[in-house]
Order: structure tokens, then sequence, then C-alpha cells
């Protein structure tokens, strides 16, 4: 029995040494790496983790995975975190010193100048201490100076044997607040990979604004033409080519406000890279077919999903653990504490003397707390408070989380539909519009049918691009909502 005992605690204290020791092991090994507790870090991508940019940046087309790659070596938002986990590691790492003993060195030396009274007649010999008279008469006292001069080193060795869990207490909500940190880590490079997709998508979806708006004012511009022939020709009056006119000036400002949006697009994208806003790079653009299919997983089964992989909720339930631990820490802190001390040293005395041997001293505490103001008391309140905040904090996450996974469902339902349908609406509007501009041409229609064929086709141009963009944004919201746009640290450890 006493050799499974020392074996056990030869573990526990072997891993509380590394702990100790190395407590940077236990948060992310870099701002673009994601935590995992079993072993060690692995990186989401390690593509460029040696360049803070790809050689060919400014020369190809980058991917949708190349921009993720870049924005998790240079968006400052993981660095923060990162730095944020390291400190909540060392933290830790501090908190587990109090199980260790605490050993000091000390040493000093004492110089000290008294007078000490005598009697007789005072003498002045070279070399001896000056004695000088107090004044009283008829006894001869006089006070001689005397230098006394001690000096040694003493080694102090302090160790607390029992204290009710008040240390494990406090290592333990210090472990659960370096979760926390870790996991809020995780949390937050999912959502810069959430952010990067949506400016990507976003600025793809610009710019095939403007391709529409540029297809507009070739229609505007054909309606236009053919307005004047007919004018010219004495088959128009000057109403149709000022409506046609108006139409074409109008898509035109359109497309110059486009241009704008693109421009904007884009420096939003450089800085959630983390980049300049002024460095030139180009994005591989969507594909020309896109195939949208169904969800194969059921609205439960989501919410489940994101339940286990959601990083923010794992930092929440780590978060109430870390206050629960503080609160039982606080309850603690009433207890005796059962402590021991020793020293040894030797000193050195003036006249050359000396300890012949090394002294010692070994002492047994024994403290606990009678009255400190309620302090203690109030300190119980204040983490039964905390606690009842973390509860709080974490009901309201996993109300979010579901709201997130139940939003996020319907969207890949809906734009689903929406791309499917827009398609067909985009081809009956150019075969409305190409109707209208040769019934127009033949005198069978007039000009107001021409410009509301012209705007339906503007107006089917713009849904089928925002289609396009709503079903790729919705895969990446499903993918954040369920936690799955990386992979989790379980995933990771298998």
């Amino acid at each position: 029995m006493g050799f499974k005992r020392f074996a056990v605690l030869s573990l526990v204290l072997s891993g509380c040494i590394h702990d100790a020791r190395a407590p940077f092991d236990l948060a992310p090994s870099t701002p673009y790496s994601t935590w995992t507790p079993m072993k060690g870090n692995n990186l989401v991508s390690s593509k460029y983790c040696q360049t803070m940019l790809p050689p060919d940046f400014n020369t190809n087309e980058m991917s949708l995975a190349e921009l993720l790659d870049i924005a998790l070596q240079n968006n400052p938002a993981t660095k923060q975190t990162w730095a944020q986990a390291r400190a909540a590691a060392a933290e830790y790492g501090q908190s587990l010193s109090s199980f260790y003993p605490n050993v000091q060195f000390s040493s000093f030396f004492f110089r000290q100048k008294a007078g000490f009274p005598t009697t007789g007649v005072p003498t002045a010999t070279p070399g001896s201490p000056t004695t000088i008279s107090v004044g009283l008469t008829g006894v001869g006292n006089v006070v001689q100076e005397s230098y006394f001069s001690e000096a040694g080193p003493d080694v102090v060795l302090s160790y607390t044997l029992f204290d009710f869990g008040q240390r494990t207490a406090a290592a333990v909500a210090a472990r659960e607040s370096l979760y926390y940190a870790d996991l809020n880590h995780n949390q937050n490079i999912q959502t810069v990979l959430q952010t990067v997709m949506t400016d990507y998508y976003n600025y793809l979806y610009q710019i095939s604004l403007e391709r529409s708006d540029k297809a507009n004012l070739e229609n505007a511009e054909m309606s236009l033409d053919a307005a004047n022939e007919k004018f010219a020709l004495g088959l128009a009056a000057l109403g149709d080519v000022a409506q046609a006119r108006t139409q074409f000036l109008q898509s035109r400002i359109n497309l110059n406000t486009q241009k704008q949006n693109v421009e904007n697009a884009f420096c939003q994208l450089a800085v959630d890279l983390g980049l300049p806003a002024n460095i030139p790079f180009k994005v591989q653009p969507l594909p020309e077919k896109i195939l949208a299919g169904t969800l194969m997983e059921n609205l439960d089964s989501l919410v489940a999903m994101a339940q286990e992989q959601r990083q923010d909720f794992l930092a929440a339930q780590s978060n109430l653990r870390s206050k629960e631990a503080s609160l039982l820490q606080a309850k603690r802190a009433v207890m005796p504490v059962l402590g021991t001390q020793m020293s040894t040293g030797r000193y050195w005395f003036n006249g050359g003397l000396v300890e012949p041997e090394n002294h010692w001293t070994a002492t047994l505490t024994l403290s606990f707390p009678l009255f400190n103001g309620y302090y203690y008391r109030n300190g119980v309140r204040n983490a039964e408070a905390n606690v009842e905040l973390a509860k709080a904090q974490l009901m309201q996450t996993e109300l979010t989380l579901i709201q997130n996974v139940t939003n996020a469902y319907m969207s890949v339902k809906t734009s689903a539909s929406n791309l499917t349908d827009t398609e067909e609406y985009l081809k009956a509007a150019e075969l409305q519009f190409d109707i209208a501009i040769t019934s127009y041409k033949a005198g069978t229609n007039t000009i107001l049918d021409v410009l509301q064929a012209q705007s339906s086709l503007a107006d089917a141009r713009t849904k089928k691009a925002e289609a396009q963009k709503n079903w790729f944004l919705s895969l990446a919201e499903i993918a954040y909502a369920t936690g799955s746009l990386c992979a989790t640290p379980n995933e990771e450890a298998q």
C-alpha cells in the first residue's frame, strides 16, 4: 500500500512539476493554432506558417483557403487571444507554486555601536576604546564605547502541510480559467475564419453586381439607341428618347457607385486579413456552375453537434467551473492552515569568533483567522455572485448557440431554393427583354414595355448574384454555428 501511494504521489508531482515549469505547453503554440488538451497543439493550416505572405501573393489569384491562411497569421485578433491564453497559462503555473516547498536564502551583516557603564579611572590606551566621564563626582563611573559585529547566511525552508484544500481550489480555479482562455482563442480563430469568408463572398458579390451593372448599362444603351432610331425615322415621340436616356444615365450612375462598393469590400477584406488596405491582390472567382444541395442532418442533430463543438459554449462551462472552484476556495479560506518552517546557517562575530557548528531551527505553525472585519464572509458572497453570473452567461451562450444554429439551418434551406429560382428568373427576364426590344423596333410595343423589361432584367441579375452569395454564406454560417469551421480539440487528438 505504501508503494502504491508513493507511485501515485510521484505521478501527480511529475505532472505538477511539468505544468509549473512549462505552463505555455498548456496554451496554443502560435496565434494561428488551436489548443487541444491531449496531444499538444496542431496548426489549423501550415502551408504559409513560415511567411507572412505567400511568394505569389501579388501575381496569382488567391483561393479562399490561402486567404484564410494569411488571415490566421496576420489578423491581430488571434494574436490578442493567444497572448491572453499564454498569460492564463503562466497564472496557472503560479498557482501550483504553493504545492512546493519555499526555499529562500538570506544573509545579513550587523554592526552596533553602544556605550556600557564601568567603574574606575578612565585611561587612554592607544588602540583601546575611548572612555568618557559621566560627570558624577566621588564615584568615578564612566561610559565605555563598544562595537559589536555579526554576519552570516541562512537557508529557510517553509511548506504548508495541510490547508483543507485551499491550494487545490485555487489551482483548479486557475486551471479552468486557463481552459476558458484557450477555448476563447479557439473560438476566435473560427470567428476570424467566418469573417474572412464573409468578406470574401461579399467582395465577389460586389464584383458580380458591377458586372451586372455593366450589362444593365449595355441594355440601357440598346434601348436608347432603339429610341433614337425610331425618333429619327419619325416613328417615336421625343418622350421615348427622354425616358430611355433617363434610364441610361441612371444605369451609368449605378455602375459608378458600384465601383466604389467594390473598393470598399476589398478594403474590408484586406483589413480582416490583417493587411493594409492599399496592398493589391487578386482572388479566385466563384465557379461558373453552383449546385445547391440540402442538409443531411436535422436541426436537433445540428444543435447537439454545436453543443459539443462550439468553443465559446465550452469556454462558458470552464468559466463556471472556475467560479465554482473560487467559491470553494473562499469558503475554505477560514479553515486552519498547518505549516512548517526550518532554517539553518552559521554566524560570524567580531574578534574572529564563529559558531562551531551550523545552528538550526524548526517550527510548526497553526493559523486560522478569528475576525477580519467580515472580509472572508464578503469574499464568499462575492464568489457566490460570480457563480450565479457565470451560470447566467452559460445559459445565454447556449440560447444564442441554439438561435444561431436554427437561423443558419433555415438560411441554408432558403438560399438553396432561391439559388434555383433566381436561375429561372434570370432566363425569363432575358427572354422578356429580348422580346420587348424586338417588338419595340417592330412598332408593336412601347418604350415603357422595354424599360419595364430592362428593369426586370436588372433585378434578376442582382437577385442571382445575391442568391449565390447567400448560398455560400449560409454554408459558412452553419459551419460556424456548429463549431465545424476547423478541427475541434477532440478531433485533433484522435
